[in-house]
């Protein structure tokens, strides 16, 4: 009986031992299956921004500043710092959507431990390639529906919802954006000019907006969103989520 009994136990632990030896291989065989397709989903990211980077800047070299992880299947946004062929540098954010639409937007931003150090960063430079900038500065205006698009999408929704998220802690209700790209809770702010008004009123600010006769695209995507959206007085978008 006890010799039955001890028997049927030992089975029982190798079956055990089995089942989880099989389990811990399938998962390290699925691990490496995802470190393999994430790995080839990067180079074909890397190969998009070397070749965005040469119609644009030819002979410049960059290397990666961060990027979160899982960034190449699950998207999100990572930065690059690029060195043109005369050895001026500055960073690039890489927009990478979940869909696969990849955008390069040009920053006009510099490590503050650089502050002391005579490197020179092109500030407000833009990249005349269309697919390389999304359109986020002065020189490069957002004036049809399909650069608009691809700002919304990659620029403007994602922050958007994570401002509200933040007002919406704060019992705050609606949002205004003005032409400048400054958001405010207060109208007043949004349509005024007043630097020291807006220095303290300002929540956000987008960077260059659409040109204003297209902001009906943005309010329609804004609607299909779930968002109520207008345009107020030709100077500013209302937004609420109440």
């Amino acid at each position: 009986m006890i010799t039955a009994t001890i028997i049927t136990v030992s089975t029982l632990l190798l079956a055990l031992l089995l089942m989880l030896a099989i389990t811990i291989t399938a998962k390290k065989i699925r691990r490496r299956k995802d470190d393999v397709n994430e790995e080839l989903a990067l180079k074909r990211i890397v190969t998009g921004i070397c070749e965005r980077l040469h119609a644009a800047y030819p002979n410049s070299k960059w290397r990666w500043v961060c990027r979160p992880a899982g960034f190449a299947v699950n998207g999100g946004i990572a930065r690059i710092e690029v060195a043109d062929s005369s050895g001026e540098q500055q960073f690039m954010d890489v927009c990478l959507s979940s869909g696969g639409y990849m955008a390069v937007h040009v920053l006009n931003v510099f490590e503050l431990a650089e502050l002391n150090v005579s490197t020179h960063i092109k500030a407000d430079e833009h990249v005349a390639d269309a697919e390389i900038s999304a359109g986020t500065g002065p020189d490069t205006m957002l004036c049809d529906e399909v650069s608009i698009t691809k700002w919304y999408n990659i620029v403007f929704i994602d922050v958007l919802t994570a401002l509200i998220d933040d007002l919406n802690a704060d019992g705050e209700v609606c949002v205004y954006i003005g032409l400048d790209g400054k958001a405010y809770t207060d109208k007043t702010c949004a349509a005024t000019s007043d630097t020291q008004t807006q220095s303290i009123s300002v929540v956000y600010d987008f960077g260059q907006m659409p040109d204003v006769n297209l902001w009906e695209y943005i309010i329609e995507k804004l609607g299909a969103a779930g968002l109520f959206a207008e345009v107020q007085d030709e100077n500013c978008i209302f937004i609420s989520w109440a």
